[in-house]
């Protein structure tokens, strides 16, 4: 009966990491039964680092790079497209953009300053943004924004900037940019999306305050998670 209990307050807990989009390497090291020897070993690690739970920039800077898993992020992309915001947001952000420098034509600043940054080769703004909200797999992210910013480019080239690449001494000059944007922006998109999440998990280490907030704000008033409401509540 005891065990049973266990399995299914861990069963609550990852569903509930999963609806929060957080990493599976993390909501698989919540399902780790704790034990004793692994409570005084995670226990003398926290201590080692510092007693009051924080790690030297030196020590975050270097557990913030993570091995690449090519298969298990296209495993995980489906998940991360259907159940977190980090595809569709800045997805949506860049045909935002385009639509409204289309109907204005770039006639005022604020349509310059979101095409530079969301649709224009390199479009940092949207895949900066998808990796620093990416749980995993956020060089899959840019690339997937990198290529929607390049079709955004190209119908704009296309359209607005038609009279204007027509005038031009230079033949050939739109194709070019549009060929360039297809072949740049995944790159540019895969390294910017990296970075991001690679700051992302910097902060967190460097800042554990950070997520002690975060935890707490997820908690209700009895200092309990909806993962274990709903376990006590079977």
């Amino acid at each position: 009966m005891a065990r049973a209990k266990r399995t299914a307050r861990a069963e609550a807990r990852r569903r509930h990491r999963a609806e929060q989009g957080f990493d599976h390497d993390i909501a698989d090291e919540e399902l780790e039964p704790t034990t004793p020897s692994t409570a005084s070993r995670s226990g003398s690690a926290s201590r080692a680092d510092d007693p009051q739970g924080r790690i030297g920039i030196g020590e975050a800077f270097r557990r913030s790079f993570h091995p690449l898993d090519i298969r298990a992020d296209l495993r995980a992309l489906p998940w991360i497209a259907t159940r977190t915001k980090a595809l569709w947001i800045p997805i949506a952000l860049t045909l935002v953009s385009t639509a409204v420098f289309y109907a204005t034509q770039g006639q005022d600043i604020v349509t310059r300053f979101v095409f530079a940054y969301f649709i224009q080769t390199p479009a940092i703004g949207g895949v900066f943004l998808a990796g620093f909200l990416a749980p995993r797999a956020s060089w899959l992210l840019g690339i997937i924004v990198g290529l929607v910013s390049a079709a955004c480019y190209a119908f704009l080239l296309l359209t607005v900037f038609a009279a204007v690449a027509a005038a031009s001494p230079t033949p050939g000059i739109v194709e070019d940019a549009i060929v360039s944007g297809f072949l740049l922006s995944p790159v540019m998109g895969a390294l910017f999306a990296s970075a991001a999440a690679w700051y992302r998990r910097f902060l967190n280490l460097s800042s554990p305050n950070r997520g002690r907030r975060r935890q707490a704000a997820k908690r209700g008033p009895d200092g309990r998670s909806r993962g274990q409401k709903a376990s006590a509540r079977r």
